[in-house]
């Protein structure tokens, strides 16, 4: 298992082709955590979300990025993707990131306005 200070970091230009580089990352890192197959499919699919969420409306030719920080927290595998744009989220995209993602992590955290979220995912619980 990992230590709790463990703490991956990852740095792409802001443009949706690196997308896939933060999903496959938090893929392999939730393997890494124990997370089931099905788990692993949840989280990429929240992290993918989170990566269209933060590219959505920004300035893709520019100099932007995301930085992904992934980090291991008693059993659960926690992202912090943000992005240095300088407009606020929209609306109607942060209500299809609320419907698509909410059954797929355990909680998240996001601030509209700086272009940050944080997402936390645990091994499902089997009785």
């Amino acid at each position: 298992m990992s230590d709790p200070t463990d703490e991956v970091l990852l740095r792409i230009p802001a443009r949706p082709e690196y997308g896939r580089v933060v999903r496959v990352g938090g893929a392999a890192l939730g393997m890494r955590q124990g997370l089931s197959f099905a788990d692993i499919d949840e989280l990429r699919l929240a992290v993918d979300e989170a990566v269209i969420l933060l590219l959505d409306g920004s300035d893709a030719d520019g100099d932007t990025e995301l930085v992904a920080t992934f980090r291991f927290d008693d059993g659960h595998l926690e992202v912090e993707i943000a992005s240095d744009r300088t407009e606020a989220l929209r609306g109607d995209a942060l209500a299809r990131f609320d419907e698509v993602c909410s059954p797929l992590i355990d909680a998240y955290d996001l601030d509209a306005d700086r272009g940050w979220l944080r997402l936390r995912k645990a091994p499902a619980q089997v009785d």
